[in-house]
């Protein structure tokens, strides 16, 4: 999925989210199911130790790279909601 592609998609509505919609946004960058797998949990970690959204956002651009900008900036704007996934896994 290219970064113009993300850009274009909706807000995020919480009914979307569920045990396995970050390994989804991530297969779509990562062809690899094992890689996507191990990117959203090392995403999860980060959202859930990250000191505050600039810390967040920083690991998240170092961990997926500038590329992926727009899909940070989606977890970084719904971290709130993003946390639901931390009770899931």
């Amino acid at each position: 999925m290219t970064a113009e592609e993300m850009k274009k998609e909706k807000a995020l509505h919480p009914l979307d989210i569920d045990a396995y919609w970050l390994q989804r946004r991530l297969s779509k960058i990562y062809e690899d199911a094992m890689v996507s797998q191990a990117k959203a949990a090392e995403v999860l970690t980060v959202l859930k130790e990250a000191s505050d959204d600039r810390d967040a956002e920083n690991q998240l651009v170092l961990l997926l790279g500038y590329d992926c900008f727009d899909f940070i900036k989606l977890l970084k704007k719904n971290r709130q909601m993003s946390e639901y996934l931390f009770f899931i896994f």
